[in-house]
């Protein structure tokens, strides 16, 4: 998938509702391209197992509103697959910066049952990083999300604007690769999640546009929002 960049991004994010987001497709599919990793229904399927320390320091870093926290997780677009992304994502605020290595399915499952050495044969920056955190910070799994994301893209200033929806977790299982999983819904069916990239500035027309569906900015976690529903 074509999301990774290696400058801090600004993201937002709104919740809209499911006929809110039927208006604003509209509009993206007239004036933006879809991600070209979209099935014929125009989306794709995310899977993200995400990992915190003993005593959860991430989760209460963001529901404690600190402006400058992180998160590591492990996603896939398919259960069948062969390779993981490994993600570290910083967050400063308003702005992102998403740092991945692919690692083989095989260490993937060995980082869900902790260890964490099989990052050191990757040699590269992003794997020692996770490596030293995962190793002196004891990280565990924590929570399984899944959703079903529509993305559309702009090639001036790398915009990306993407609808999340369908978006349930599971904490049943740490088998990232286990299709029938367990889940719950986060939200009812009404509820979407509408998150907005960009590097610098969104073009004016973009910008009225969405104006027209989002209020006001949410900080939106869908690693929260799973343990928070899961009472975990």
């Amino acid at each position: 998938m074509k999301e990774q960049t290696n400058k801090y991004r600004h993201e937002i994010k709104y919740f809209i509702s499911k006929r809110q987001a039927a208006e604003l497709r509209i509009f993206l599919k007239k004036n933006m391209c879809i991600d070209s990793n979209a099935d014929i229904a125009g989306s794709y399927w995310i899977r993200s197992l995400y990992f915190d320390t003993v005593g959860n320091r991430d989760y209460y870093e963001k529901t404690m509103g600190y402006n400058i926290r992180k998160k590591i997780r492990l996603r896939i677009y398919d259960i069948s697959t062969t390779y993981v992304k490994l993600e570290l994502k910083n967050k400063s605020d308003n702005y992102v910066l998403k740092e991945t290595v692919t690692i083989s399915r095989e260490d993937a499952n060995k980082l869900i049952k902790g260890d964490s050495n099989p990052l050191l044969n990757y040699n590269q920056k992003v794997a020692n990083k996770i490596f030293v955190f995962m190793h002196h910070e004891i990280y565990q799994p924590k929570v399984i999300i899944d959703y079903e994301r529509e993305a559309y893209v702009y090639d001036i200033q790398n915009i990306r604007v993407t609808l999340d929806k369908n978006i349930h977790a599971s904490f049943s299982s740490w088998d990232l690769f286990k299709d029938g999983l367990s889940m719950v819904p986060v939200f009812n069916d009404d509820i979407y999640v509408l998150e907005i990239k960009y590097n610098f500035m969104l073009p004016i027309f973009l910008r009225r546009a969405l104006s027209n569906f989002t209020t006001q900015k949410s900080q939106i976690s869908k690693y929260c929002m799973g343990r928070n529903i899961l009472g975990i």
